[in-house]
């Protein structure tokens, strides 16, 4: 009778250490697999957050026109005059770099930049702006993710930068950075300050 009631008590004890060992490798199976799109990540508020401390690259917020701005070119003396009195044409740009792709931004002319750059521009309703409208981001991800645009993830944010309000490979984002093949598909045209521009390798 003894043996069978250690037989059966043995037998408790494995059924339940086994049944741990199966629950907690499944728990770090799932730890250790995170989502590999980064469609999928929910919470892409945490690439961005504490950008403000980050590589500004124009100190002064930069002026450019509403239906040029898609195109991240500075307007021309002549377009600014033409539209000074329509306040509904204007916006104003400042943009910042992760460390990650601060040199390529800052000092190469034909720049590469690493996966994990991201560039943040504030959209600024005036000059003055203390707060943005809106944040336009790009975010280089890893190969082969988007070859058509040298594998940029594009992201709209509201202006605080608590909500994503569109990602991905998004169409009209990419028409526009489709010209600007030779500088990794980011254009600096808008905001990159003249004395920079010269220093350019």
């Amino acid at each position: 009778m003894r043996n069978i009631v250690k037989v059966i008590v043995v037998a408790i004890v494995l059924g339940i250490g086994l049944t741990a060992f199966f629950f907690t490798r499944k728990s770090e199976t799932q730890t250790l697999n995170p989502l590999k799109t980064p469609e999928n990540v929910l919470d892409a508020t945490r690439e961005i957050a504490g950008y403000k401390d980050w590589t500004k690259v124009n100190q002064t917020p930069e002026r450019v026109e509403s239906r040029l701005s898609a195109l991240c070119a500075r307007p021309t003396q002549a377009q600014i005059e033409r539209d000074a009195k329509n306040p509904h044409n204007d916006k104003f740009i400042t943009v910042y770099v992760n460390a990650i792709g601060k040199d390529a931004m800052m000092t190469k002319k034909l720049p590469k930049f690493p996966v994990g750059t991201v560039i943040v521009k504030e959209k600024l309703t005036t000059a003055e702006s203390t707060e943005p409208e809106l944040l336009t981001v790009m975010i280089k991800r890893e190969k082969n993710y988007n070859p058509m645009v040298g594998d940029w993830e594009f992201l709209t944010f509201n202006g605080a930068g608590t909500e994503t309000t569109a990602r991905g490979k998004l169409e009209n984002c990419q028409s526009c950075h489709l010209a600007e093949k030779s500088t990794d598909y980011v254009s600096r045209k808008g905001y990159l300050p003249v004395e920079i521009w010269r220093k350019l390798k």
